[in-house]
């Protein structure tokens, strides 16, 4: 077989290219222990792919620069040849210079012009799709809280195991809490000024002292709320050591929990319980039952607000932000949250608890421990040690001026009941005030007056909750308290 028809067979086994290479490295001109770029792009990983697709895109784009130089070479030549044509029995190569001169700065700037034109044809183009996606769909909710809003995964499986509604786009937001779409815009941006505050803000005393600040949504924010709680919150697990804002739960069933006249009881208040519990560890919340980033984003920002100040600027009143967003105390939807969010913490604290043979229960802010047993087998300070590094483990913080260690001789109460009697009660002091309201309210109507309808309604409601306290107990007072009413 001569070389031709020889290598004409190795053509058509090997293909041309790979025969080609074959002979590059025979001949010297290909390195034989460096793979061809045949055998690279077989073996290459995908990152060798982005790297050489990178290449050939910045190689495309060369080319094409390159192209047009030429295509504007070969156009300055054909003018250039025209007007030596048309100056060829003068020769004036002055007047063809800044002929050719003119001719050359009306392409540029006709060019130029076109291509500012594409651009802003680009940009109008950009900016009509902006506004289309952004009437219908909220894209942002506010500086620094929409950094999930990309996320758009939700885990339908687990939504419908808890029984949850599905939500996947901010309109099935709106349908479910019942609002038109363009109040859910509203509702779910953040401000850091506004001139209406969707907020009523009030201080109450409290039992210990200082002010306590509520702040209670209006009537349209507090409606999404409760749809919030009754729809999505009350769905979900909760701790059974929680007593706090549940149904068939109280302070009475927290106290009840407990035995009488325990040999030690701890009271703990968690310091600033409400503003701990940040817009980021609500949406985490959202998250944690199945919601995407974006529907939780959406979600957490209707649950939460921030402090504002009320400032006068030009006449007009400004309420200016002075936090970030937080758990309000007066929502109807926050009390189930604070329940869902301490679910592990108190799942670990009972855990420790039931190994040192200690009762647990928690009503919102205020955790009860109760032991009964040998004090000298109970080691105080590493309870609470051990309580207290769980506590800041989950980003809570103990008050230590309300913790109280209570022993029997002491008065032994959990959230106001009296616990250590053979019978739960109430303070002999609320005794007191009731029995000297009532006093006061049978004087006056034995003298003919007429009781003030504020009285009347103080007398109701405390003999009401003395009833569900301990009728058995408290059964003379209440029987004064119905001759009256």
């Amino acid at each position: 077989m001569d070389t031709k028809s020889e290598y004409r067979k190795l053509v058509n086994e090997m293909g041309k290219k790979e025969f080609t290479f074959l002979k590059m490295q025979e001949y010297g001109f290909w390195p034989s222990h460096l793979p061809t770029p045949y055998e690279r792009q077989q073996n290459e990983t995908e990152q060798d792919f982005e790297d050489r697709k990178k290449l050939l895109d910045e190689f495309q784009k060369l080319s094409e620069q390159i192209a047009d130089a030429y295509k504007e070479k070969r156009e300055i030549e054909i003018k250039l040849s025209s007007l030596q044509k048309q100056y060829q029995d003068t020769w004036d190569y002055e007047k063809i210079r800044a002929v050719v001169s003119q001719e050359i700065m009306k392409a540029s700037i006709a060019r130029r012009a076109e291509r500012k034109a594409a651009r802003q044809r680009q940009k109008q183009l950009k900016t009509e799709q902006w506004q289309k996606r952004k009437a219908e769909n909220i894209l942002f909710i506010g500086r620094g809280y929409s950094n999930l809003l990309h996320k758009k995964e939700t885990d339908i499986q687990k939504l419908k195991q808890n029984d949850l509604p599905i939500l996947e786009t901010d309109k099935d937001i709106a349908q479910l809490l019942q609002i038109e779409y363009s109040t859910l815009r509203y509702l779910a941006y953040h401000r850091d000024v506004v001139t209406f505050d969707n907020y009523y803000r009030f201080d109450v005393p409290k039992k210990s002292g200082g002010m306590r600040h509520i702040a209670a949504p209006k009537t349209q924010l507090k409606t999404a709320q409760r749809q919030i709680l009754e729809k999505i919150l009350e769905k979900a697990e909760i701790s059974d050591v929680a007593h706090g804002f549940i149904k068939s739960k109280s302070v009475l069933t927290g106290a009840k929990a407990h035995q009488t006249s325990p040999d030690l009881l701890i009271n703990i208040d968690l310091e600033n319980f409400f503003p701990t519990i940040t817009f980021e560890r609500v949406r985490g919340l959202f998250q944690y039952l199945g919601y995407s980033g974006y529907i939780s984003s959406i979600l957490a920002m209707i649950c939460t607000y921030c402090e504002r100040m009320a400032v006068e600027i030009k006449g007009e009143t400004k309420y200016i932000k002075t936090s970030e967003r937080i758990l309000p105390q007066g929502s109807p939807a926050s009390p189930m949250i604070t329940n869902m969010i301490c679910k592990r913490m108190d799942k670990r604290i009972n855990g420790l608890c039931q190994k040192l043979g200690v009762i647990y229960t928690r009503y919102a802010d205020d955790m009860s421990f109760s032991y009964t047993g040998e004090l000298e087998n109970f080691a105080i300070g590493s309870f609470l040690n051990s309580i207290q590094k769980i506590i800041e483990a989950e980003g809570f913080h103990i008050n230590a001026q309300k913790t109280h260690i209570l022993r029997k001789h002491n008065r032994q109460y959990i959230t106001g009941i009296v616990i250590n009697n053979a019978e739960i009660g109430v303070t002999r002091n609320w005794i007191k005030i009731l029995r000297a309201s009532i006093h006061n309210a049978q004087k006056l109507k034995n003298t003919g007056e007429i009781i003030p309808k504020q009285t009347k309604q103080e007398i109701a409601g405390k003999i009401a909750w003395l009833k569900s306290v301990n009728e058995t107990r408290y059964q003379k007072i209440i029987q004064q308290g119905k001759e009256l009413l």
